[in-house]
């Protein structure tokens, strides 16, 4: 797409207005503040001069080439004005109006446009922005700053531009998405995020339909996605406990941790999270808390390490240069408690701040700086020198403060300097948890899984061998092909009523439904043949159904959900976690894109509550990692290469010996 949408050579308004009330008003106004850079055509059938300038009735009478063409007139003359504008030569047309009736669907809208040369934004548009070229197409005012916006909302986007301009930040581009009948999220994100103006993005997404698209995105620039956390798969019925363990938000999660993108759960979230990633250019972790107050001291602590970040202990050498400074009574670790001393000497802030900073990654300052000159103007210009001699200080560790009166001549020179300021830390406190490390992102790349020792051979000879309807998804052929891959089962083959030739205890099962246990599909302990029998008897007088009969695992091991799922946004997904039949009240799982490869399948493994009890808890053998992983590499390789499944899982999974599985 070229920039033609956000530096348009000439603009024409389609339905400009005198009234305020209406969008003809506001885009006139805000294409008549870019008439210095270039010609302004506003176009009214009324002919009557708007703002103050001369009008046209139709495109048809301008006097050159209008490039970008916004349209906010009634739906019935939209089919018209699109012909006008091709006709007259525009390269771009922003289509604010709503309820766009168009001979043949959107699908017909876009194509006219494509096939003229020209790209078309909404129907349903908020309009677009771009602060460098003097480009104001919305309603309102936003103002001019570093943060580019896309979003599917326009109302959305538009809050967050004025959220933003509270924080004393802006926007560099902002574009309202609408219908997306021709140009979607991904090429006007593109367009957003390359221009040089912007430093960070927000990105407003209603739905996933941007899939994988959201990792190429990614690149130099922080990407924060607002999101209501919607796919498709969300909203229906699932099979399997793996569809739904793998939630629509859990896939956000998981495609926000591949792509590198940083999550937000709100607009006002959104803006302070941009605040951080605009002051801190690497990650943190460890943060040291600067109070006034042992109380504002520990609330930032406490908050601190709930959002994931670490306030650590400070080393002997720090904790006794802060006891040279401060008086007796104040706290010298982390977090630190002036205990007054910032009020008897301003000055105190930065030294300090500069005495803690080499053990950290940031410094939050919270408490009463930044608000002395707000409340006693005599104390301005100190409280300046402190504010500059703490922008001295900080080059190398960055630091946020928090202030109990964001307002005044020290947060402005503080802003303006790009130290963050809030009025509460608790929004100070989930900008900087943003920026904890990611785990390495990208697409996860084609892997091939090593062999392992089959404990059970694949089944051949008689009915067992035969092709199962669905290609793999019956149980026999999936195990079958699981085995083959390295996945060890117990020994076991379909009930027949002669004696089986297992090791007793053994289990009976109904093959096809996940949720077996539900039905009464599975019976253990059976100790001899003649309970097998009996047991079986019985199921087959309530399910009719398959029979499986498999040796019993006795050893006492964490029973495992390993599941893969097709997301229809985002492709495949592997989810893990504690399994059996208490998987979704337990619900301790992790989401991740796949497939995996092995380093990737046990990061995910890591992340469970679960994984402290497969690394050996409290003394109680540790299980086998490796066997694991390489169940989850598996399992996301053969989602990817049967398109005709949607699902597949092994649940319970444990001591690395699949216990039960399923595929639709």
């Amino acid at each position: 797409m070229s920039d033609g949408l956000f530096d348009p050579r000439t603009v024409a308004v389609v339905g400009a207005s005198d009234d305020p009330a209406k969008w003809g008003y506001w885009l006139a106004k805000g294409a008549l503040s870019g008439a210095s850079r270039r010609p302004v055509h506003l176009v009214t059938v009324r002919g009557a001069d708007v703002l103050g300038h001369a009008t046209h009735r139709t495109l048809k009478d301008l006097p050159d080439t209008p490039d970008l063409v916004a349209v906010a007139t009634p739906p019935h003359t939209y089919e018209q004005v699109v012909d006008d504008a091709l006709d007259a030569g525009a390269r771009h047309i922003v289509a604010i109006t709503a309820g766009v009736v168009y001979p043949g669907g959107l699908p017909a809208l876009a194509e006219r446009v494509r096939s003229a040369g020209a790209r078309l934004v909404g129907p349903t548009s908020m309009g677009v922005y771009d602060s460098a070229s003097a480009l104001a197409l919305t309603w309102g005012t936003l103002t001019p700053g570093p943060i580019g916006v896309v979003s599917q909302s326009g109302s959305v986007g538009l809050e967050i531009g004025y959220l933003a301009a509270r924080e004393r930040l802006g926007l560099s581009r902002f574009v309202s998405v609408g219908n997306a009948a021709d140009l979607g999220v991904r090429e006007l994100a593109e367009a957003v995020i390359a221009a040089p103006h912007t430093r960070v993005v927000i990105l407003y997404l209603e739905d996933l339909s941007i899939g994988r698209d959201l990792i190429a995105l990614a690149g130099d620039k922080p990407v924060i996605l607002l999101t209501v956390g919607g796919s498709a798969a969300g909203r229906r019925a699932v099979a399997s406990h793996t569809g739904a363990l793998a939630t629509p938000d859990a896939i956000v999660e998981a495609l926000c941790r591949a792509a590198g993108v940083i999550r937000a759960r709100t607009p006002q979230e959104a803006v302070h999270m941009a605040q951080a990633c605009l002051a801190v250019t690497t990650p943190v972790l460890r943060v040291a808390v600067v109070a006034d107050s042992g109380g504002q001291g520990a609330i930032a602590a406490e908050l601190a390490e709930r959002l994931g970040l670490e306030v650590p202990e400070f080393t002997p050498s720090t904790v006794e240069a802060l006891r040279t400074l401060l008086p007796p009574e104040a706290g010298l670790s982390n977090p630190v408690d002036l205990a007054g001393a910032g009020e008897s000497d301003l000055t105190t802030y930065s030294k300090v701040v500069d005495i803690v900073a080499p053990e950290v990654d940031a410094v939050v300052l919270t408490g009463y700086f930044a608000s002395y000159a707000a409340d006693s103007p005599s104390l301005e210009g100190p409280e300046l020198t402190a504010a500059a001699h703490l922008t001295e200080t900080i080059t190398t560790t960055p630091c946020l403060v928090h202030t109990m009166r964001p307002e005044g001549p020290t947060v402005d020179f503080l802003r303006a300097a790009g130290v963050p300021v809030h009025g509460t830390i608790d929004t100070l406190m989930t900008g900087l948890s943003a920026m904890t490390p990611l785990r390495p992102g990208g697409d996860p790349p084609e892997s091939t899984p090593n062999r392992k020792p089959e404990i059970d051979a694949p089944l051949s000879g008689g009915s067992a061998s035969s092709p199962q309807p669905g290609g793999i998804s019956g149980f026999v052929a999936l195990r079958r092909t699981l085995v083959a891959h390295g996945v060890a089962f117990p020994s076991g083959h379909l009930y027949e009523e002669t004696d089986p030739a297992l090791t007793y205890p053994v289990v009976l099962k109904a093959l096809g439904p996940a949720h077996k246990t539900e039905l009464g599909g599975v019976v253990l302990d059976l100790g001899t043949p003649e309970e097998l029998h009996r047991e079986a008897r019985r199921m087959r007088a309530r399910l009719d159904l398959p029979l499986w009969v498999e040796e019993q695992l006795t050893t006492s091991g964490v029973e495992l959900i390993v599941g893969a799922h097709r997301d229809p946004n985002v492709g495949v997904v592997v989810t893990f976690g504690a399994g059996g039949v208490l998987a979704e009240l337990i619900a301790d799982t992790a989401t991740a894109l796949g497939p995996l490869t092995h380093a990737q399948a046990e990061d995910l493994i890591a992340t469970t509550r679960v994984s402290r009890l497969l690394n050996g808890w409290r003394g109680a053998p540790p299980a086998d990692i490796d066997a694991i992983a390489h169940v989850a590499v598996v399992l996301g390789n053969i989602l990817r290469a049967h398109p005709e499944l949607t699902e597949i899982e092994i649940n319970p999974l444990k001591d690395g010996v699949a216990l039960d599985a399923y595929a639709s």
